[in-house]
Order: C-alpha cells, then sequence, then structure tokens
C-alpha cells in the first residue's frame, strides 16, 4: 500500500509539472502569436511592417482600435504595448473647430521642436512636436477652399512613443507619412500623396550656432537686433528649412559643459526669445474660435498683425498661401525671476523690481518683439518672395 501511494504521489507530480510545462510553452507561443496578430491588424492593417518593428523597440503588444467616420472626416487607431503604453497613434482633424483649436494649440503651446526634410514643392508639410508627434497637413480637396483660395488641409498626427534613436526616428517618419497618405485615401481627399521621406531622413531639431554666426542666416534677426543683456553671448537654435511650411529660431542664453548640441559642443541655456514662421493653415488662414478671437495673437482675424508685450504677429502671402511670423519670449522666461534681472532686458542685471511690471517696462518689452517680428518677417519675405507684408506698429 505504502509502495502504491508512493507511486500515485509521485504520479501526481509528475502530471503536475507536465501540466506546468504546458502551460508555460503555451504562454511563451501565445504571446508571438498575439504579437503577429495585433501587429497585422492595427491600424486596419496598414502599419508598415518593418517600420512598425523599429518603433516598437521590443515591447509586446496589448491590444489595437481603430475607427473610422467617412462622413465627418475623422480617424483614429492606436496600438498599446502590454503595459498600456502607446506604440503608435493616428488621429485626423478635419476642417473645423476642432483642428482650429489643435492648429491653436500647436502654435501656443508646442512651437515646432524639428522640422521635416524638404521645402515646397515636394517637401513634408508639418513638423514634429516636443513630445515626438509628427504632425502633417496634406492637401485636402474635399474640404472646400480656405479663406487663401487654397484647397483646405487636414491635419493628421501620427506619435510613436517609443521612438527615440535616429533609426527609430526615421522608421516615425516614414510611418506617419504612409498612414497620412492611408487616411486621406480613405477620406476620398483627392489631392497628391505625400512623398516618402529619403532613406534616413529624421526631423532635424536644428543647429546651435554662437549669436554672431546666426548672422546672414534664416536666423539673421537674433543677431542683428537687440537683445536681452542675458542672451548678447548666447546661441541661436535655427530651424528653418528653406521653402519648409513651418520654422523656428531660438535665442539662448550662455550654457556650460557640453552634450554635443552645440557645434562647438557647448550646452544651450534656457531659451530667451522665440521666432517662428507658419505657412498656410498653419500660419493666417482659419485659426478663429468661436468667438471669433484667435487665440494665438488675441486679434480678430490671423491676418492682422498683433503687438503685445507678450507677443508679435506679422502676415504676408507667399505663393498664393498666408503666411504667419510670430515673435514671443522664450519659454519660462520672465524678467522678474529670482535673483537680479533688469527692469529693461536689454540693460545690464540691476535689483529686482517689485510689484508689476511698470507701463515702461511693457513698453519696452513689446518695442523688442516689434523689433524682432519685423526684422525676422521682412527677411524671411526676401527669401521666399513674398508679398504683402503686414507688420504691427508701436502706439
Amino acid at each position: 500500500m505504502e509502495s502504491r501511494a508512493r507511486r500515485h504521489r509521485g504520479w501526481l507530480w509528475g502530471s503536475v509539472g507536465v501540466l506546468v510545462v504546458l502551460v508555460a510553452v503555451g504562454a511563451s507561443v501565445r504571446a508571438p502569436v498575439k504579437d503577429w496578430w495585433l501587429a497585422r491588424e492595427a491600424c486596419g492593417g496598414e502599419l508598415p511592417g518593418d517600420d512598425l518593428k523599429t518603433v516598437r523597440t521590443d515591447v509586446r503588444l496589448g491590444s489595437e482600435k481603430e475607427s473610422f467616420d467617412g462622413e465627418l472626416g475623422s480617424y483614429h487607431c492606436v496600438l498599446t504595448s502590454d503595459q498600456g503604453k502607446v506604440v503608435v497613434a493616428v488621429d485626423t482633424y478635419p476642417a473645423g473647430s476642432e483642428r482650429d483649436e489643435e492648429l491653436a494649440f500647436a502654435a501656443r503651446s508646442y512651437a515646432p521642436h524639428a522640422v521635416l526634410p524638404g521645402g515646397l514643392p515636394g517637401g513634408l508639410p508639418g513638423f514634429e512636436d516636443e513630445h515626438s508627434r509628427v504632425l502633417l497637413m496634406p492637401e485636402c480637396p474635399r474640404g472646400g477652399k480656405g479663406s487663401s483660395g487654397k484647397p483646405r488641409r487636414l491635419l493628421v498626427g501620427t506619435w510613436a512613443y517609443f521612438a527615440e534613436s535616429r533609426e527609430e526616428k526615421a522608421a516615425m517618419l516614414r510611418l506617419a507619412v504612409r498612414m497620412t497618405n492611408v487616411v486621406t485615401g480613405k477620406l476620398g481627399c483627392g489631392g497628391e500623396p505625400l512623398p516618402a521621406p529619403e532613406d534616413g531622413a529624421v526631423p532635424d531639431t536644428g543647429t546651435y550656432v554662437p549669436r554672431a554666426e546666426a548672422k546672414g542666416t534664416a536666423c539673421d534677426a537674433l543677431a542683428t537686433t537687440r537683445v536681452p543683456a542675458e542672451g548678447r553671448d548666447g546661441r541661436v537654435r535655427i530651424a528653418v528649412a528653406d521653402g519648409g511650411i513651418v520654422g523656428r529660431c531660438t535665442l539662448h542664453a550662455p550654457g556650460e559643459g557640453s552634450d554635443g548640441e552645440g557645434s562647438d559642443g557647448a550646452k544651450p541655456g534656457r531659451p530667451l526669445v522665440e521666432l517662428t514662421s507658419w505657412r498656410g493653415d498653419w500660419g493666417t488662414a482659419s485659426r478663429e474660435t468661436g468667438s471669433g478671437t484667435d487665440p494665438l495673437s488675441g486679434a480678430s482675424s490671423t491676418r492682422e498683425p498683433v503687438l503685445t508685450d507678450s507677443l508679435a504677429w506679422a502676415a504676408a502671402t507667399c505663393g498664393g498661401e498666408d503666411v504667419g511670423f510670430a515673435a514671443h519670449w522664450g519659454e519660462d522666461y520672465s524678467y522678474r525671476k529670482a535673483g537680479k534681472p533688469s527692469a529693461t532686458p536689454t540693460d545690464p542685471p540691476t535689483d529686482p523690481p517689485t510689484g508689476p511690471p511698470a507701463a515702461a517696462e511693457r513698453n519696452e518689452r513689446r518695442a523688442l518683439l516689434g523689433e524682432y517680428v519685423t526684422a525676422f518677417a521682412k527677411d524671411q519675405v526676401r527669401r521666399g518672395a513674398c508679398t504683402g507684408l503686414r507688420l504691427p506698429t508701436h502706439p
């Protein structure tokens, strides 16, 4: 009896062991199968396999979801990891209030972090924001015509959360262009498909140069105008593509150490002044809210110049499209920061003033922004053979 019991226990433990092995084998088989299936089905099966494999960076896939409304012109798809992180997401914003709000939010809060390769014609109409989202605006004649008489554009955002390396960024850009063309096809936009990026092309975050070396470049305005005292010996980030849809020039305070960002390896300091250019629907076309006030500039029309102590806006027409030029203070830049800022930004630091900014200080800020946007817009208009330049005037 005892021998029989031992044999029974042995058989039982052996069965348990076999079961554990089978479960483990089943799980190891199911995970790759699930990955394959989700990658194959996500976004209607349109995600290019090699590029998806690159931007996934070996994470396990968890779920996918897709929705499409041809009548509304909306499309959404998302592929997530088994930890709930977005691997790839694609969203469209057809012409209307939602798209206008997204455009205004991009211009106000997310200046172009990186410009896309290629200018006009035949370039990529968009940019990459600071959260690695590629925003593209292909023509969509189905949406009618904008205020300039040109066909309206569809806004398409593609996000690849894990894309960081150059190889991953190149795959992300190819994937974004591919999905944008897929979406415009689904919606029957009828415009020309966007050109595929050249092999290895990535969004360009720009070049950092000493301020003096910005003279003669697209960011000449930051080298030839009065600037805050803190930025006189600073660095300029140049992220403007010839003929591009958007562009960005940033004056940074001097930095310390080395991170490889500057041409001489020096790390730029904090941003002081930002200059940006916006073409077509990115710029002055239909960016008004329901109240009739543009959230970017505070004006009743973004084709009107604006000048305040926090933002200056100029407008022109380039190639039949509206173009806007903006100048504003860099993020986190304040004349009343801790320490000893100056009452007027171009003077050397003095003891910090108290209370709200005086009228003279606000006027000085306004005058400086007016100088920046005027110099920037005139130079850009000359380079782009534009017409109808409208500049803000200082009261």
